[in-house]
């Protein structure tokens, strides 16, 4: 076999062997999807951090109205990494279903996360940016964006599939404003992307799959009750510095509509690829770059929270007895590095408020005047003045969240 370009798209029914020039051997299907047989490198590997919705730190698992939702920004918090926008900036839930002990056909992951209106019909957005050292080595090069949906509650929806670039003239891992105003809710009106964010086309070849290549995005007709991937291929331009992935509404729904969505993945290459869950510690670490806590994992952030439900938060012991200033230090460390100096919020164990509690010695109470210092990627200190029944050696706690999640 001689090496060269790819043949032309075989009749249907129909697949053709080659050698590329670079000396691999491929496959060439009769809707023009390129398959490697032998790789170069983790080709198969989503892009896309927990792309299986399994870690959701911020919200709980039921069905909750989706907080800092908006119709011009990513502010609703959902699972980790991934975002919400509406047409209608109310009136929204969130919530991650656990397939564990009953399993859904046609999906491969655990969970799936659904955006449900409570009221009023609206358009919904789910977006998740892509850190510059995640895609980097994507540029100038080809990748399949897929997604698996299931309209499980309303009529078949049309719904946009896209894939963003933040383009050499913005700065690497900063994000503008995401919408240049708020997104219509008439139909076939696409959100007006921001300065510097600007929407890459899918490639006419291969041909998109459960979905039609048209303009700027895939479009896709959700089916009821059933899970099916859509997917398509981009080729990420060259001077790409961020990629954002968006699935989106193209019509306002019904009052009650609930679409669910899975196995989100961006993978190298123009093959089709199934879904396959990270190992959990692998994707817990890569959600902890952009957000960490010292609660439980399904505990939502709060102050006021019994230690039987939530631990002591960091740790820390009384250095000077009664109320001084700086009787405590507590030393707090980020599990992982986080990719760039977080948000830090403080939460007080057992009592109200935002500052260190004394959790030993006589009749336990809140501090003040708790003060956070050189906070930086990995962690900080924070100080705090004591309370009069405070002795030397009483043990101090405080809880924390870190944010670097980039939401704008």
């Amino acid at each position: 076999m001689t090496k060269g370009d790819a043949p032309s798209t075989p009749a249907s029914t129909k697949v053709e062997i080659f050698i590329d020039n670079n000396n691999r051997t491929c496959s060439i299907d009769d809707k023009g999807v390129i398959s490697v047989f032998n790789h170069n490198g983790l080709d198969e590997r989503n892009i896309l951090v927990n792309g299986g919705f399994g870690v959701q730190q911020k919200v709980a698992v039921a069905s909750t109205a989706i907080a800092g939702i908006s119709a011009t920004t990513r502010g609703g918090v959902v699972a980790d990494a991934w975002s919400v926008t509406s047409s209608v900036a109310s009136n929204l839930n969130w919530q991650q279903v656990d397939t564990g002990s009953a399993p859904e056909i046609g999906l491969n992951s655990r969970y799936y996360g659904s955006i449900i209106s409570a009221t009023a019909g609206k358009k919904v957005m789910l977006s998740q940016w892509i850190l510059n050292e995640d895609m980097r080595h994507l540029v100038g090069r080809k990748v399949r964006l897929s997604i698996k949906h299931n309209q499980k509650a309303g009529l078949a929806q049309n719904f946009k599939l896209g894939l963003l670039q933040l383009t050499s003239a913005g700065t690497i891992d900063t994000s503008p404003a995401f919408l240049s105003g708020a997104w219509s809710a008439t139909t076939g009106v696409d959100p007006a992307w921001n300065t510097n964010i600007a929407a890459i086309t899918p490639d006419a070849s291969p041909t998109g799959e459960n979905g039609t290549v048209s303009g700027n995005y895939l479009n896709i007709v959700t089916v009821a009750n059933t899970w099916t991937r859509s997917s398509c291929v981009f080729t990420v331009p060259t001077n790409a510095k961020n990629l954002i992935m968006v699935f989106f509404a193209d019509a306002t729904g019904g009052t009650t509509d609930n679409i669910s969505i899975a196995e989100a993945q961006i993978t190298l290459g123009a093959d089709l690829v199934d879904y396959l869950e990270p190992l959990f510690l692998e994707n817990i670490n890569r959600c902890l770059r952009r957000y960490c806590k010292s609660f439980p994992l399904t505990t939502v952030p709060a102050a006021s929270i019994a230690v039987a439900t939530a631990g002591n938060g960091v740790t820390g012991i009384i250095g000077k007895a009664g109320a001084t200033a700086l009787a405590c230090y507590i030393k707090i460390q980020f599990p992982v590095r986080m990719f760039k100096v977080p948000a830090v919020t403080l939460f007080t164990p057992v009592g109200a408020g935002a500052v260190p509690y004394r959790i030993s010695g006589t009749t336990p109470a809140v501090q003040t005047a708790a003060a956070q210092t050189g906070v930086m990627d990995y962690g900080l200190v924070v100080s705090a003045t004591g309370d009069a029944n405070g002795a030397i050696g009483d043990l101090v706690g405080v809880h924390y969240t870190a944010s670097a999640e980039i939401v704008n």
